[in-house]
């Protein structure tokens, strides 16, 4: 008999193109819905919201702070090309958006439009409350992550234990 070995690696790399094959049938078949990855800059929004109200609190211009913050920070590829292609950072920003369109990314868009527009001081403290909801929302996710492991460690502490009790327990019932 001809015996097949796999590497670790080669299984995972086999099954993860199984899946990725399956979720894209079950799109087709419009079974599900295709998952829209989290960027980079949606991951970074509440710290690039909070170094950009620090630049914009020390009296630079928001053009100025804008490309500060986005110089400081390491943007997707999207981005990137967007601040290449515009000479305005707000209006990479709102391209970035609609090229995104993620939720997040166009509630800070818009606010900074209407900074830019406006210039009012509302528009500052709807940022700085935006920012602390971003980051209320990660702590949320952080904690419910936290939460997924303390039970999978404890099932597992469990499953140890059953297993201690069988090793101690079956020559006691073999003596008997």
């Amino acid at each position: 008999m001809n015996h097949i070995t796999l590497t670790t690696r080669q299984i995972k790399t086999k099954l993860n193109l199984l899946n990725e094959k399956l979720d894209q049938h079950l799109i087709r078949l419009g079974l599900c819905k295709p998952k829209k990855k989290v960027s980079h800059f949606e991951n970074e929004l509440p710290v690039f919201i909070q170094e950009f109200l620090i630049n914009y609190g020390a009296g630079i211009t928001l053009e100025r702070s804008l490309k500060l913050t986005l110089s400081a920070h390491k943007t997707d590829e999207l981005l990137e090309k967007q601040l290449s292609i515009n000479t305005s950072a707000i209006e990479a920003l709102n391209k970035f958006a609609t090229q995104q369109d993620r939720k997040e990314v166009w509630r800070f868009v818009k606010l900074i439009n209407q900074l830019h527009l406006t210039g009012a001081i509302t528009t500052i403290a709807a940022l700085e409350k935006y920012h602390d909801e971003l980051w209320q929302n990660k702590l949320t996710k952080a904690r419910m992550k936290s939460e997924k492991i303390s039970i999978l460690l404890t099932f597992l502490l469990m499953l140890s234990l059953i297993s201690v009790i069988m090793v101690v327990l079956t020559p006691v019932m073999l003596m008997l």
